[in-house]
């Protein structure tokens, strides 16, 4: 008589696990503190998925490009009308010599090439958290791991554009055998240094502005009038040594100042880059991403809430 009751219990005991079983998990986001996660177990994890980064950022690429015609050929064909524009209203314009003519080509064009890499890091970056709601709610990862993925999309279509830049210098040289622009030289070792520092530099801003985008969605939008001004205020349209005196500190002020004075000097003079070239490079790139990182990683628990 005993023995009824518990097998019923055990029944019904057996009927409700089943039931939890198939219960749907739910996950519940909540605001919390603005606060770093244990930094060493986030950095491994994130060098851990960096092939996810480099995946992702070869599927967008793709994307981007498939309905267009010419396709991968904007990288280099939009810089370069750009600067053919700019030349003219430098050079042409203002009354300039067919002498110094390839030069200024020359210096307008790396330092646009040099500036769009810089730029497409930092713009696609800022988008990249809004713009991948579904991955960030459905999947656990750092979420430094989208606008890095942004800013080797933004190395990779930097890098067609030397090939183009050399060719133009070398016709030029041809056309203009008396033009200032040096040739090849043991200076251009620095080159990887500088593009390295370039892509750091639009990292750590790209980790900023990705997070305001979050939190102000018009953070894009100003972001694209903000480029803009920051193109004019810098070294590309006008030369470095226009600066004497305490006014060159506006150049160090900007965060691709001393960048784009350095590249100006090892392709268009043949020249190192200093020591306040060195040391403003380094600077902004740390300062970038230490304090990018900061504000990313402190607040990327947050996201999924924001989103």
């Amino acid at each position: 008589m005993t023995s009824a009751p518990q097998t019923s219990g055990s029944n019904n005991a057996g009927k409700s696990r089943d039931k939890n079983a198939f219960a749907p998990q739910i996950q519940v986001f909540e605001p919390h503190r603005a606060s770093l996660p244990p930094l060493i177990p986030y950095l491994r994890e994130f060098w851990r998925r960096r092939v996810f980064a480099s995946e992702l950022a070869k599927f967008t690429d793709k994307a981007e490009y498939l309905d267009s015609k010419l396709g991968k050929v904007w990288l280099v064909l939009n810089p370069l009308l750009l600067a053919m524009i700019y030349y003219l209203l430098v050079t042409v314009l203002k009354g300039g010599k067919h002498n110094n003519g390839i030069t200024t080509l020359a210096h307008i064009l790396i330092g646009l090439f040099t500036f769009y890499f810089a730029q497409t890091c930092i713009t696609s970056g800022a988008q990249s958290i809004t713009s991948g709601g579904r991955l960030i709610l459905n999947q656990a990862f750092p979420r430094a791991l989208l606008p890095y993925s942004s800013s080797i999309s933004a190395f990779q279509q930097f890098l067609p554009t030397i090939p183009v830049y050399i060719f133009v210098i070398i016709i030029g040289k041809l056309m203009y055998p008396a033009t200032q622009v040096p040739g090849i030289t043991w200076h251009f070792i620095w080159v990887p240094f500088i593009v390295a520092l370039v892509g750091i530099t639009g990292f750590g801003l790209a980790l900023a502005f990705a997070t305001m985008n979050v939190y102000f969605r018009d953070t894009n939008k100003l972001l694209q009038y903000f480029m803009r001004i920051w193109l004019y205020l810098s070294p590309i349209l006008w030369q470095p040594e226009m600066l004497h005196g305490w006014h060159r500190a506006v150049l160090y002020l900007n965060p691709l100042g001393p960048t784009l004075s350095a590249t100006s000097h090892i392709w268009i003079d043949g020249l190192a880059p200093n020591l306040a070239e060195w040391i403003g490079m380094l600077s902004w790139a740390l300062l970038s991403i230490v304090l990018g990182g900061y504000f990313f990683i402190s607040r990327e628990r947050d996201f999924a809430v924001r989103i």
